[in-house]
């Protein structure tokens, strides 16, 4: 079977070398229709290569895709985008698709991240971005261009696949995204004009006015889209998941449970519209609803995303570990701390990252649960030397009673401040090292510690080791500002009866 790949391009020196060198072993034949690239990109194309095929562009990417399509002689089309690429892994896989005459069109998953941050989303999407090449096939739509309604009305039988695409072009900051849907939107209203696949159009036109921030008018465009109708159940259930994100983001939640109903009745093996129905349900304080919501999630999860298969015509993608957390959050919330403990422990070690790490061990530590923080800790050594994880587990070895161990973890802090230093104080105050916990609590005044209770304790200190015109300094900030406290009054009275009476002896042993 000879395999053709198909692409239209403009301007993309920065992707479209990686996008062939991902496929140069794979296809047979390479057509690239140029809409008007004035750097490198043909240079760079017939390389590896491709026969370039110039197109005047005319605000239509269907116009241009079937102009590729018409110019390929394979018996099969693989069509792309320059910031795409396929993983060579696939190969094989691909070619053994389409040599078992199974089936006329095969669904590959677009994988896209989206933005720039460390922890932005992935989306994964199913296209038939494969297919036998048929009379009738090609592509509509001026943008967001779709094969899929002339396959359908081809007859064509259409196969999923695990197959994912690696999509590059979202990855980048807000300017370029908003630029890019400016040009669709004016492309998406002109398509409107024409009412060809016209629900779908809507559906985009939604989308984009959400992302250019006219929500109201985008949702009212996604209403409008279910009412065209025109497309399969994975569009109508990404659909009303938008309308149900959306209108949560608003702080409609009934309206959006609602929403998310209908995509998971239009589609029940999703698992996007049960995450954000948990999200609801937690939001409204239905804790164990939400709970129920999110494991629900996972079974789907696991069955679909995980295998690397998208059940709605958008799904977001992230690493299991954030359903986990979803759980333990909602566990805890519900007063169920085994629970919780269970599923924040299975966030953990699917992520080992230091703020998933930091987190379940504040779990620990805030719930008391002293055995398990202790031997989790000791498991994440690699973390050991870090100031939150010291200040953590000092905490809790003060709260077990192991105070030389506190105060040797809190020496080895990097950087101290009031706090910490009282915290040293005490633990040396407890092991009797009085002159150790008097350095220690003045380290901390100097750096602003003056809680009433630490004070007390400090003046007390001071007043045992002799120093009575220091603890009476100290004594008289903490009855300035608790009147009330009998025994800081008594003390400090002492204070400064035996300063005098110290400095009385001092002036009379001078003379």
């Amino acid at each position: 079977m000879k395999l053709s790949l198909s692409m239209i391009v403009k301007n993309e020196e920065r992707f479209v070398g990686g996008c062939l060198e991902s496929v140069a072993d794979l296809a047979d034949e390479i057509v690239i229709v140029d809409t008007g690239s004035n750097d490198r990109t043909k240079e760079i194309a017939q390389g590896f290569g491709a026969e370039v095929l110039e197109f005047d562009w005319c605000d239509d990417f269907s116009a241009a895709r079937n102009f590729s399509l018409e110019h390929t002689t394979g018996d099969w089309v693989l069509y792309l985008d320059a910031d795409e690429r396929l993983a060579t892994a696939y190969h094989q896989k691909l070619r053994r698709l389409i040599s078992n005459g199974k089936a006329d069109a095969f669904l590959l998953n677009l994988k896209s991240k989206i933005g720039t941050s460390e922890g932005a989303q992935y989306h994964l999407v199913s296209y038939p971005r494969l297919f036998r090449k048929m009379k009738g096939v090609k592509f509509v739509g001026k943008a967001h261009e779709q094969i899929t309604t002339s396959l359908v009305a081809s007859r064509a039988r259409i196969v999923q696949t695990d197959i994912i695409i690696e999509h590059l072009g979202y990855a980048q900051d807000d300017e370029v995204i908003i630029k890019k849907a400016r040009r669709n939107h004016h492309l998406l209203l002109s398509q409107l004009e024409t009412r060809e696949n016209y629900g779908y159009a809507l559906y985009q036109l939604g989308q984009t006015e959400i992302i250019l921030g006219d929500v109201d008018k985008g949702l009212a465009r996604l209403y409008e889209a279910l009412a065209a109708g025109g497309f399969g159940k994975s569009v109508e259930a990404s659909i009303h998941s938008v309308i149900a994100e959306n209108t949560f983001k608003k702080g409609n939640y009934e309206p959006a449970l609602v929403e998310c109903e209908r995509s998971i009745a239009a589609m029940p093996e999703q698992s996007f519209a049960y995450i954000m129905r948990g999200d609801i349900f937690l939001a409204l304080g239905r804790y164990r609803e939400s709970m129920e919501d999110y494991r629900k999630a996972l079974e789907k999860y696991r069955s679909t995303i995980l295998l690397g298969k998208s059940a709605t015509a958008v799904e977001p993608v992230f690493d299991v570990e954030i359903l986990y957390s979803k759980l333990g959050r909602s566990a805890s919330l519900a007063g169920m701390m085994q629970d919780a403990k269970s599923y924040l422990e299975l966030a953990t070690r699917s992520n080992r990252s230091e703020r998933r790490v930091a987190a379940y061990l504040e779990f620990l530590a805030r719930n008391k649960m002293y055995s398990e923080f202790l031997g989790a800790s000791a498991e994440f050594l690699e973390f050991e030397n870090l100031d939150w994880y010291l200040r953590l587990r000092s905490s809790v070895l003060i709260d077990t009673g192991d105070y030389q161990g506190a105060a040797s973890i809190l020496s080895r802090l990097p950087e101290h401040d009031k706090m910490s230093l009282f915290s040293l104080a005490n633990c040396r105050l407890k092991l009797g090292d009085l002159a150790g916990a008097d350095e220690a609590f003045q380290r901390a005044v100097s750096v602003g510690y003056c809680e009433p209770g630490g004070m007390e304790i400090f003046g007390l200190l001071q007043f045992k080791l002799g120093k009575y015109f220091d603890s009476a300094q100290t004594l008289s900030k903490v009855v300035g500002a608790e009147p009330g406290n009998v025994r800081a009054a008594k003390i400090l009275y002492a204070a400064r009866q035996l300063s005098e009476f110290k400095n009385q002896a001092i002036q009379q042993s001078g003379t």
